[in-house]
């Protein structure tokens, strides 16, 4: 329904109303059967006195063309005199059957729900797997008004791959860390999850395999699987990934794409050891496989040297390099780079045409000014001293707090810990009470392919937490833990071999 009310003209506004809906009922613009709003709900809209509309709707029934019923509201009638019927709208579509296979094909966990719990200011969050608020790094957006002031040509559009001049300075910040790289390698994408979505687009077919970690970041999982590709897992180990069980599925599958993250593994967080890594580069250039490395925390290492990307021992190209600001500098921006041959940058930049164009040109503006600066460095210095701090806070709460048969690793950097919870807890059900208790966590489930796995573990990050709270936090969700361990034992939760009739 559309309707304009002239104020000017010398028609009264109640008459300008009818006249305009007795039009579009009559041409079938309005079909019968349309529910009209409540008087107080178009007065509202077109800004008028409510009586106005009132007496519109007085007139429109007295002419037949409109019907008051208790529970269905105003409706239209084509008809004077005719009963009004049904809305001639089906009711909403039935959307399972529109769906398209990449979408039916996406995995049904939803982060979210987890997500909106950690949001929320009363709770003590270690589910939310983002960087802390506490220190942000203001300085990388100092004086940026005036730099766009000067250089407003560079925010009418950027390149698909990004600035040149970015992704020059992203080309030296590389080779830093012992990545000898050309710009033209380089792809400038909005976030770590864009890069693994380009990159599964460009390599992935229906029934194609992929190797995963597992456990493996559950996005990656549900990128995957939304093209429909069969994964198969590789367990991780203390070391990362078990390379003997790699070797031994590449002598009987050819997978298309292998998705590993060698680097402070999330959630698990490990890293693959030098042999470790010497022997996996070496089975994938035997067997010819891209391998598609995930790396957003290799600069977050708190005791001993920063790692190197695997991509570095990588002398055959094929080693896809994929890492990202949001757990640096800051998660909003939505900035992240690939590092791969110019020839696949060429045609990830077609794809990405398809997407978002390019990068938010904001972004990469602040990021490349930060990096050339050397105030990116200073800050990752501030962040690991912080990060260090808040996991080892954690760590003693757990020593302190920890009820038996709850387990953890102790990880060298990033972001989180891996927790193996008491035998026979579900983690699902202890996510659900540790929230009503005011703690959030992630449960371990989603990380795994379809299954049982997972069910006993949860992922605890110890950076968004502010770290005054950490232990008050630690505190609660090993209360919890034991209170829903004892109430279980005592409920015969651990009778495995119990078997139910069917009924």
């Amino acid at each position: 329904m559309k309707l304009q009310i002239d104020k000017s003209k010398k028609l009264p506004l109640y008459q300008q109303i009818v006249e305009q809906i007795r039009a579009q009922i009559t041409s079938g613009e309005i079909p019968e059967g349309y529910q009209f709003p409540s008087e107080r709900q178009l007065a509202e809209a077109l800004g008028v006195n409510r009586t106005t509309v009132l007496n519109a709707y007085k007139e429109l029934k007295a002419d037949g063309l409109m019907a008051s019923h208790v529970g269905r509201g105003t409706i239209a009638v084509r008809a004077c005199g005719e009963e009004p019927v049904k809305a001639v709208y089906p009711g909403e579509p039935i959307w399972d059957h529109l769906f398209s296979d990449y979408l039916k094909n996406s995995d049904g966990f939803d982060v979210n729900k987890y997500l909106e719990i950690a949001n929320r200011k009363d709770v003590i969050s270690f589910a939310a797997g983002i960087a802390s608020f506490e220190n942000p790094p203001i300085q990388a957006f100092e004086g940026i008004g005036e730099e766009l002031l000067e250089r407003q040509s560079s925010m009418l559009v950027s390149p698909v791959a990004g600035f040149s001049s970015f992704r020059r300075v992203m080309s030296s910040y590389m080779q830093k860390r012992s990545c000898f790289c050309q710009p033209s390698e380089i792809m400038i994408v909005s976030g770590a999850q864009q890069g693994i979505d380009l990159v599964a687009r460009a390599f992935i077919n229906p029934g194609d395999i992929v190797f995963i970690e597992e456990p493996s970041f559950f996005p990656a999982i549900q990128a995957f699987r939304s093209l429909g590709a069969r994964l198969m897992a590789i367990p991780m180990e203390e070391d990362g990934m078990n390379v003997d069980v790699l070797e031994q599925l590449l002598t009987r599958y050819r997978p298309k794409l292998i998705y590993t993250m060698p680097a402070y593994h999330n959630p698990c967080g490990v890293s693959m050891s030098t042999s470790k890594r010497i022997r996996f580069l070496e089975l994938i250039n035997k067997y010819g496989v891209p391998v598609l490395e995930d790396d957003p925390y290799s600069e977050l290492c708190y005791e001993g040297q920063t790692m190197t990307p695997l991509k570095s021992m990588d002398k055959s190209g094929y080693v896809i390099y994929l890492s990202t600001f949001s757990k640096t500098v800051y998660p909003g921006l939505r900035l992240g780079w690939i590092w791969a041959n110019k020839k696949l940058i060429y045609r990830l930049s077609n794809i990405r045409q398809l997407m978002d164009l390019h990068s938010s040109c904001i972004s990469q503006l602040i990021v490349e000014r930060f990096i050339a600066s050397g105030e990116m460095e200073k800050y990752l210095s501030l962040i690991r001293r912080e990060y260090r701090d808040g996991r080892d806070i954690m760590m003693d709460a757990l020593k302190t707090y920890a009820p038996p048969g709850l387990t953890w690793n102790h990880p060298d950097g990033g972001y989180y810990l891996w927790c193996r919870l008491p035998e026979g807890l579900p983690a699902d059900l202890l996510a659900t009470q540790a929230a009503q208790n005011g703690v959030a966590v992630l449960p371990g489930t989603p990380f795994y392919l379809p299954g049982q796995k997972g069910e006993n573990y949860i992922r605890l990050n110890y950076t968004f937490p502010p770290r005054n709270r950490i232990t008050e936090g630690i505190r609660i969700l090993c209360e919890v833990i034991r209170k829903l361990t004892v109430s279980e034992k005592e409920d015969g939760a651990f009778s495995d071999g119990e078997i139910s009739p069917i009924l």
